[in-house]
C-alpha cells in the first residue's frame, strides 16, 4: 500500500484518513488528513511526508 492511499498506517502509528482539497507546502504536494492512534489527535501532513510523520501532539512532530 502506498503511503498516500487512504487507510495507510505508518510505523509511528499515524493513519492517513484521506487527501484534502488543500494544496500542501511543497511543490505539487497536497495535504492529507492524519490521525494519531496513540492520542487521537487529527492534523494535516504533506503527501511526501506521510510515511515518516510523527504526531505533533504526543510524538514531537512538526505542527
Amino acid at each position: 500500500m502506498s503511503s498516500t492511499e487512504k487507510g495507510y498506517i505508518n510505523e509511528n502509528n499515524q493513519k492517513n484518513i484521506g487527501k484534502t482539497d488543500k494544496k500542501g507546502t511543497g511543490n505539487f504536494q497536497w495535504f492529507y488528513d492524519m490521525e494519531c492512534f496513540n492520542c487521537g489527535n487529527k492534523y494535516y501532513a504533506n503527501g511526501c511526508g506521510i510515511w515518516l510523520r510523527k504526531c505533533p501532539n504526543c510524538q514531537g512532530g512538526k505542527p
